[in-house]
């Protein structure tokens, strides 16, 4: 099956090998053109990375508004990407497509002679003509099973005697520059010879690779998060802080850096040129998007400027509505409320009336009557049979519905005035 979507770049790479001759020419070659194939879809998820940047303090806004309610803000969220055409998964999906790329190529250096060429799997099977001259020759035909670099390089070296088997072989050599490129490099350094360079520089110059591949990535993750910051809305903090991170110092470089010497040297020239790309077309599509991405965020911030004020105008709107409810008596109102306030509007005004007529009598405390305090419980109510504390006032009903009437404020005014005194000798003539 990997053999199957391998094959289209194998006949890319084999193609560009026979214009160059030269196995690193066609890598490099090769790695351009992919790019160039996949850059529509880099362009889209640079431009919708761009895009999520541009939202990100609106974002940041919902996030801490509704930072207890995460539906709420899940729902906001949603909203403002919908509204914004953006999806926050364009950009790494995108960004996952040179993981099948980089497959398909490591399969084709891994079987050049199948994969590249197109010989038949048959021919290097077990009693195939292939397989039986390799044999004969000589060569661990064992090796066939896990990788056919090695019958490749045999088989160019003694390509006279395998010419007429199959239309598809063809003479190919891997060495460029003194460097095997199908060889895997060797981190074991001390082991070199370093008697002479031309012993060492084999084993040296394949060392390098995965190195340059280790330092390229970093430096590629370096720029772009550099030319993030220069972005209308970037968040500088939070770049610095994920470009500082361990993921981006230490793993991710190291991780190409430790595939690098466990595959063919080929794929980390193919990490070195990708790198390289990268670089430039990340470059480039920064500054071409730059400019409209300065219109898109002075819209967004209109946008975000009035849905702000529209918001505020309701809350305004919500707040004026609720203070004219609670002053406003309507049909919905329940009859329980309805007697309360009346209730309550009666008894101000009868305290306030008494306080009028006895502006030096200390206030009424029916708890706090004689020596115990708070003998009388929190239920008792010492006008239950009086009407504000005065015996023989008694609250009529109409009173309530229309307030206190002249009728019975001036039963209060004669029960508040002192008795007047009898005369002894009106006393001694009765």
């Amino acid at each position: 099956m990997l053999d199957t979507i391998a094959r289209p770049f194998g006949l890319l790479l084999m193609f560009l090998y026979n214009i160059t001759h030269n196995y690193l020419a066609a890598i490099v070659l090769f790695t351009v053109i992919v790019k160039l194939i996949l850059m529509p879809f880099q362009m889209k998820s640079k431009k919708g990375m761009m895009r999520q940047q541009l939202l990100q303090p609106e974002i940041q806004e919902i996030q801490k508004k509704h930072a207890g309610n995460q539906q709420k803000q899940s729902e906001e969220m949603q909203r403002v990407y919908r509204e914004a055409g953006v999806s926050p998964m364009s950009g790494c999906l995108w960004s996952l497509l040179p993981l099948p790329v980089m497959l398909a190529l490591y399969q084709a250096v891994r079987k050049p002679l199948t994969v590249m060429m197109g010989v038949p799997k048959a021919l290097l099977a077990s009693g195939g003509a292939i397989y039986e001259k390799l044999q004969e020759l000589g060569y661990g035909v064992a090796q066939l099973t896990q990788s056919q670099i090695g019958a490749a390089e045999f088989i160019n070296s003694h390509y006279a005697q395998f010419a007429g088997i199959d239309p598809h072989l063809k003479p190919m050599t891997f060495t460029v520059f003194g460097l095997d490129l199908s060889a895997i490099p060797s981190w074991r350094i001390w082991s070199f010879d370093w008697s002479s360079f031309e012993k060492l520089w084999p084993a040296l110059g394949l060392f390098f690779i995965p190195v340059l591949a280790a330092l390229f990535m970093w430096l590629s993750t370096k720029i772009s998060t550099a030319l993030q910051k220069k972005l209308p809305g970037a968040n500088v903090e939070q770049l610095e802080k994920s470009s500082n991170s361990l993921m981006m110092i230490i793993i991710g470089p190291v991780m190409s850096l430790w595939f690098a010497f466990v595959l063919p040297a080929a794929m980390g020239v193919y990490w070195i040129v990708n790198s390289v790309v990268s670089i430039v077309v990340d470059v480039f599509l920064t500054k071409l998007y730059a400019k409209t991405m300065l219109a898109d965020f002075a819209e967004a911030e209109a946008r975000r400027k009035a849905r702000e004020a529209e918001l505020e105008a309701k809350r305004a709107e919500a707040e004026r509505r609720r203070a004219e409810s609670s002053e406003l008596q309507t049909d919905n109102t329940s009859k329980k409320k309805q007697q309360n306030k009346k209730k309550q509007e009666s008894a101000q005004k009868a305290l306030e009336y008494q306080r009028a007529m006895n502006p030096e009598e200390p206030a009424y405390e029916p708890s706090r009557v004689g020596t115990r305090r708070y003998a009388r419980g929190r239920g008792y109510d010492p006008d239950r049979y009086s009407y504000n504390g005065i015996t023989g006032a008694v609250e009529e009903t109409s009173s309530i519905d229309e307030g206190i009437s002249q009728e019975l404020e001036e039963k209060l005014r004669r029960a508040a005035e002192p008795a007047p005194a009898q005369d002894d000798d009106a006393g001694n003539e009765e």
